[in-house]
Order: structure tokens, then sequence, then C-alpha cells
């Protein structure tokens, strides 16, 4: 049995991604409270501009945990013919090897369609790169031998 797990190397990335995302959504929402209370920012209203710079920061802290447990916790294991895709909060996906019926590269990795559903499922290309070559050679193998 081998077990794949998202390459904690590359985690760096996806935190850079999202302190982006809140950095820009609390500059939208400080530009926001500048256009409508413009005259009371001079006025007691400047308190909030802190608070709302707090309310991002702990937002943005949250999102980083919570992903980095998703990011600790995802697998994906292939054994004999059965992959097993585990991620958090989802029940685990047991595909047999002949339920698979092709594999497509996109963007973010790989779309596995099945017997019963087109674009079922994604790996993402967030693994070792040793690693997804691997399983993206053993998948395409799977496809074609069926």
């Amino acid at each position: 049995m081998k077990v794949y797990q998202l390459d904690p190397r590359k985690f760096g990335r996806v935190r850079r991604n999202i302190i982006l995302t809140y950095a820009f959504l609390a500059l939208v929402a400080l530009a926001v409270f500048y256009l409508y209370l413009r005259d009371a920012l001079f006025g007691q209203a400047w308190m909030l501009i802190p608070f709302v710079l707090l309310l991002f920061a702990g937002a943005c802290w949250l999102s980083i945990r919570d992903r980095k447990r998703y990011w600790d916790a995802f697998r994906i294991s292939v054994q004999n013919d059965t992959l097993i895709y585990s991620v958090p909060k989802m029940p685990e996906v047991r595909l047999k090897r002949s339920d698979l019926t092709g594999v497509k590269p996109v963007r973010l990795g790989m779309i596995l369609s099945t017997r019963f559903k087109e674009n079922f499922l994604l790996i993402p290309k967030d693994l070792p790169d040793e690693e997804y070559a691997a399983l993206r050679a053993t998948l395409t193998r799977w496809v074609q031998s069926d």
C-alpha cells in the first residue's frame, strides 16, 4: 500500500495566497469605511480602523490554521487495485481500478473520471513532484489497461 500526502514545502505558497487575499479584503474594507464614514473618521469612528484590521488578521489566522489541518490530514492511498481518497470533513472515496475511465491533466492537478460520473475527483498538484508523477503514471496505466 502506497500513501500519498501533500508536500509540506508547498504549503508556503498557500499561506502566502491566504495572507494576500485577507490583506486585499482588509484594504477594501478600509476603503469602504473611508467612502461612507469620511467625516466621522476624524471623530470617534477612527477606532474602528484597528478593530477592522484585527478582525481580518484573526480571520486570516483561522483560515491558515484550518488549511494547515486540511493539508496535514489529506491522504491518497493506492492499495492493490483501489484508490482511497481521504480528506477531512468529507466521506472517504474508494475508486476501484475497473471504475476509472479517464485521467485529465488540469492546471491544479489531474481530474479523474469514473463510469458513474465524469470529472469526479481532483488529485492536486501539491503532492511531492516525484510522487505526483508516479501516481499519475499509475492511474494512466489503470485507464489504459481497461
